[in-house]
Protein backbone atom coordinates (compact mmCIF):
# COMPACT_ATOMS: atom_id res chain seq x y z
CA UNK A 1 0.00 0.00 0.00
CA UNK A 2 2.69 2.51 0.89
CA UNK A 3 4.38 1.16 -2.77
CA UNK A 4 1.46 2.77 -4.43
CA UNK A 5 0.64 5.54 -2.35
CA UNK A 6 4.83 6.45 -2.96
CA UNK A 7 4.33 5.58 -6.40
CA UNK A 8 1.10 7.68 -7.04
CA UNK A 9 2.93 10.93 -5.15
CA UNK A 10 6.31 10.48 -7.50
CA UNK A 11 3.86 10.49 -10.64
CA UNK A 12 1.61 13.62 -10.08
CA UNK A 13 4.74 15.26 -8.72
CA UNK A 14 6.74 14.33 -11.90
CA UNK A 15 3.22 15.56 -14.20
CA UNK A 16 2.10 18.17 -12.53
CA UNK A 17 1.96 21.64 -14.48
CA UNK A 18 1.41 25.13 -12.55
CA UNK A 19 -0.19 27.29 -15.52
CA UNK A 20 -2.52 24.06 -16.17
CA UNK A 21 -3.35 24.18 -12.52
CA UNK A 22 -4.03 27.79 -12.60
CA UNK A 23 -6.65 27.62 -15.50
CA UNK A 24 -8.29 24.17 -14.47
CA UNK A 25 -8.66 25.81 -10.51
CA UNK A 26 -10.36 28.99 -12.81
CA UNK A 27 -12.91 26.07 -13.90
CA UNK A 28 -13.41 23.79 -10.83
CA UNK A 29 -14.01 24.84 -7.94
CA UNK A 30 -12.50 22.50 -5.41
CA UNK A 31 -11.34 21.90 -1.52
CA UNK A 32 -8.50 20.05 -2.70
CA UNK A 33 -5.65 21.54 -4.20
CA UNK A 34 -5.04 21.38 -8.11
CA UNK A 35 -1.68 20.36 -9.76
CA UNK A 36 -2.66 20.55 -13.38
CA UNK A 37 -2.12 16.96 -14.55
CA UNK A 38 -3.08 16.07 -18.06
CA UNK A 39 -5.62 14.26 -18.59
CA UNK A 40 -4.61 11.82 -21.01
CA UNK A 41 -1.77 11.02 -18.97
CA UNK A 42 -3.98 10.89 -15.71
CA UNK A 43 -5.75 7.89 -17.61
CA UNK A 44 -2.83 6.08 -19.29
CA UNK A 45 -1.66 5.87 -15.13
CA UNK A 46 -5.18 4.67 -14.40
CA UNK A 47 -5.04 2.48 -16.98
CA UNK A 48 -1.83 1.11 -15.91
CA UNK A 49 -2.64 0.88 -11.90
CA UNK A 50 -6.11 -1.39 -12.93
CA UNK A 51 -4.26 -3.87 -15.29
CA UNK A 52 -1.89 -4.34 -11.87
CA UNK A 53 -5.15 -4.78 -9.53
CA UNK A 54 -4.60 -1.84 -7.39
CA UNK A 55 -7.65 -1.03 -4.96
CA UNK A 56 -9.14 1.78 -4.57
CA UNK A 57 -8.71 2.11 -1.09
CA UNK A 58 -4.94 2.09 -1.59
CA UNK A 59 -4.84 4.82 -3.64
CA UNK A 60 -3.60 8.40 -2.16
CA UNK A 61 -6.44 11.47 -2.64
CA UNK A 62 -4.96 14.42 -1.06
CA UNK A 63 -5.52 16.64 -3.95
CA UNK A 64 -8.04 16.70 -7.45
CA UNK A 65 -5.65 14.79 -9.60
CA UNK A 66 -5.39 12.03 -7.20
CA UNK A 67 -8.75 11.90 -6.93
CA UNK A 68 -9.39 12.07 -10.27
CA UNK A 69 -7.28 9.25 -11.07
CA UNK A 70 -8.78 7.17 -8.11
CA UNK A 71 -12.05 7.11 -10.02
CA UNK A 72 -10.60 6.49 -12.96
CA UNK A 73 -8.94 3.60 -11.87
CA UNK A 74 -12.03 2.25 -10.99
CA UNK A 75 -13.83 2.67 -14.16
CA UNK A 76 -10.84 1.08 -15.83
CA UNK A 77 -10.76 -1.99 -13.73
CA UNK A 78 -11.59 -5.43 -13.96
CA UNK A 79 -14.40 -5.80 -11.19
CA UNK A 80 -17.64 -7.10 -11.35
CA UNK A 81 -20.23 -4.01 -11.47
CA UNK A 82 -21.64 -4.83 -8.17
CA UNK A 83 -17.91 -3.99 -6.96
CA UNK A 84 -17.65 -1.42 -8.92
CA UNK A 85 -20.63 0.13 -6.87
CA UNK A 86 -19.66 -0.11 -3.71
CA UNK A 87 -16.38 1.51 -4.57
CA UNK A 88 -18.65 4.81 -5.79
CA UNK A 89 -19.92 4.91 -3.00
CA UNK A 90 -16.82 5.57 -0.58
CA UNK A 91 -15.21 7.09 -3.92
CA UNK A 92 -18.38 10.08 -3.58
CA UNK A 93 -17.28 11.07 -0.38
CA UNK A 94 -14.53 12.88 -2.17
CA UNK A 95 -16.09 13.87 -5.06
CA UNK A 96 -16.89 17.84 -5.16
CA UNK A 97 -16.88 19.10 -8.05
CA UNK A 98 -19.02 18.80 -11.28
CA UNK A 99 -15.10 17.89 -13.72
CA UNK A 100 -15.00 14.61 -11.59
CA UNK A 101 -18.00 13.66 -12.30
CA UNK A 102 -17.99 14.26 -16.22
CA UNK A 103 -14.92 13.20 -16.67
CA UNK A 104 -15.42 9.51 -14.96
CA UNK A 105 -19.26 8.98 -15.61
CA UNK A 106 -18.93 8.62 -19.16
CA UNK A 107 -15.89 5.74 -18.51
CA UNK A 108 -18.57 3.81 -16.44
CA UNK A 109 -19.32 1.36 -19.04
CA UNK A 110 -21.04 -2.36 -18.41
CA UNK A 111 -23.03 -1.46 -15.84
CA UNK A 112 -26.28 -2.14 -16.74
CA UNK A 113 -26.89 -4.32 -14.30
CA UNK A 114 -26.16 -1.67 -12.00
CA UNK A 115 -29.02 0.77 -13.03
CA UNK A 116 -30.68 1.12 -10.14
CA UNK A 117 -28.12 2.35 -8.58
CA UNK A 118 -28.14 5.43 -10.98
CA UNK A 119 -31.79 6.17 -10.28
CA UNK A 120 -31.37 6.13 -6.56
CA UNK A 121 -28.64 8.38 -7.53
CA UNK A 122 -31.23 11.15 -9.01
CA UNK A 123 -32.44 12.08 -5.63
CA UNK A 124 -29.85 12.43 -3.68
CA UNK A 125 -29.14 15.08 -1.31
CA UNK A 126 -25.46 15.11 -3.01
CA UNK A 127 -25.88 17.42 -6.02
CA UNK A 128 -22.65 16.39 -7.66
CA UNK A 129 -23.92 12.09 -7.36
CA UNK A 130 -26.78 13.78 -9.06
CA UNK A 131 -24.76 14.97 -11.86
CA UNK A 132 -23.10 11.92 -11.83
CA UNK A 133 -26.35 9.79 -12.75
CA UNK A 134 -27.34 12.40 -15.49
CA UNK A 135 -23.47 11.90 -17.18
CA UNK A 136 -24.01 8.76 -16.99
CA UNK A 137 -27.24 8.20 -17.89
CA UNK A 138 -26.71 10.97 -21.05
CA UNK A 139 -23.93 8.66 -22.18
CA UNK A 140 -25.17 5.03 -22.09
CA UNK A 141 -29.24 5.53 -22.02
CA UNK A 142 -30.06 8.48 -23.54
CA UNK A 143 -29.42 7.18 -27.34
CA UNK A 144 -31.81 4.03 -27.30
CA UNK A 145 -34.09 4.87 -24.45
CA UNK A 146 -34.54 8.60 -25.06
CA UNK A 147 -38.36 9.22 -23.56
CA UNK A 148 -37.75 6.80 -20.41
CA UNK A 149 -34.93 8.54 -19.51
CA UNK A 150 -35.78 12.13 -20.09
CA UNK A 151 -39.28 11.33 -18.47
CA UNK A 152 -37.46 9.62 -15.71
CA UNK A 153 -35.25 12.35 -15.04
CA UNK A 154 -37.58 14.92 -14.92
CA UNK A 155 -39.45 13.16 -12.20
CA UNK A 156 -36.81 12.16 -9.68
CA UNK A 157 -34.74 15.33 -9.87
CA UNK A 158 -35.68 18.07 -7.41
CA UNK A 159 -32.13 19.67 -6.66
CA UNK A 160 -31.89 23.10 -7.68
CA UNK A 161 -28.46 23.66 -7.04
CA UNK A 162 -26.42 25.36 -9.82
CA UNK A 163 -24.58 22.51 -11.22
CA UNK A 164 -27.47 19.76 -11.41
CA UNK A 165 -29.29 22.59 -12.88
CA UNK A 166 -26.96 22.85 -16.07
CA UNK A 167 -26.58 19.21 -16.12
CA UNK A 168 -30.21 18.86 -16.67
CA UNK A 169 -29.59 21.45 -19.26
CA UNK A 170 -27.08 19.43 -21.18
CA UNK A 171 -29.30 16.21 -21.33
CA UNK A 172 -32.35 17.65 -22.35
CA UNK A 173 -30.22 19.81 -24.97
CA UNK A 174 -27.90 16.07 -26.23
CA UNK A 175 -31.98 14.93 -26.34
CA UNK A 176 -33.40 17.41 -28.20
CA UNK A 177 -30.72 16.39 -30.96
CA UNK A 178 -32.09 13.27 -30.89
CA UNK A 179 -36.09 13.89 -31.23
CA UNK A 180 -36.33 17.37 -31.95
CA UNK A 181 -40.03 17.55 -31.97
CA UNK A 182 -40.73 15.29 -28.55
CA UNK A 183 -38.15 17.42 -26.76
CA UNK A 184 -39.53 20.52 -28.45
CA UNK A 185 -42.72 19.79 -27.04
CA UNK A 186 -41.35 18.29 -23.50
CA UNK A 187 -39.25 21.68 -22.97
CA UNK A 188 -42.91 23.68 -22.33
CA UNK A 189 -43.97 21.40 -19.71
CA UNK A 190 -41.00 22.36 -17.42
CA UNK A 191 -41.83 23.89 -14.54
CA UNK A 192 -38.23 25.75 -13.78
CA UNK A 193 -37.81 28.41 -16.41
CA UNK A 194 -34.21 28.48 -15.68
CA UNK A 195 -33.43 25.25 -17.25
CA UNK A 196 -35.83 25.73 -20.29
CA UNK A 197 -34.02 28.56 -20.85
CA UNK A 198 -30.97 27.30 -20.60
CA UNK A 199 -31.49 24.23 -22.88
CA UNK A 200 -33.13 26.53 -25.49
CA UNK A 201 -30.26 29.23 -25.61
CA UNK A 202 -27.94 26.52 -26.24
CA UNK A 203 -30.10 25.11 -28.94
CA UNK A 204 -30.17 28.71 -30.56
CA UNK A 205 -26.60 28.92 -30.22
CA UNK A 206 -25.39 25.39 -31.45
CA UNK A 207 -23.60 24.73 -34.40
CA UNK A 208 -25.53 21.60 -34.04
CA UNK A 209 -28.95 22.76 -35.18
CA UNK A 210 -30.14 24.23 -38.58
CA UNK A 211 -31.12 27.37 -39.11
CA UNK A 212 -34.58 26.63 -39.77
CA UNK A 213 -34.96 25.49 -36.51
CA UNK A 214 -33.06 28.13 -34.96
CA UNK A 215 -35.75 30.54 -35.39
CA UNK A 216 -38.36 28.06 -34.20
CA UNK A 217 -36.39 28.02 -30.93
CA UNK A 218 -35.88 31.45 -30.58
CA UNK A 219 -39.61 32.59 -31.32
CA UNK A 220 -39.99 29.76 -28.29
CA UNK A 221 -38.16 31.01 -26.13
CA UNK A 222 -38.86 34.84 -26.62
CA UNK A 223 -42.75 33.23 -26.13
CA UNK A 224 -41.49 31.95 -23.04
CA UNK A 225 -39.63 34.60 -21.28
CA UNK A 226 -42.04 36.97 -22.14
CA UNK A 227 -39.47 39.18 -24.02
CA UNK A 228 -37.98 39.83 -27.63
CA UNK A 229 -35.27 37.95 -28.82
CA UNK A 230 -33.87 38.25 -32.17
CA UNK A 231 -34.55 36.09 -34.85
CA UNK A 232 -32.35 34.82 -37.45
CA UNK A 233 -33.06 36.79 -40.65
Amino acid sequence: MTEIRERVKAFIEENKDSEKAKYDSSLVESRYDVKGVDKKKLEAFAIELAGEGVKFENLPKSCHDEILLAGLVIAHSNMRAKTKVAQLKKYFKFVDNWSTCDAIAPRMSGMESEREFFVELLSSKNPFEIRFALVWFKKFELKDNLVEVVNLINEKVDNTTYFVDMGLAWIYFEALLLDYDYILEFIQTLKRYVIRNRVLQKASESARISDERKQEIKQLRSKLLGIDIEILK
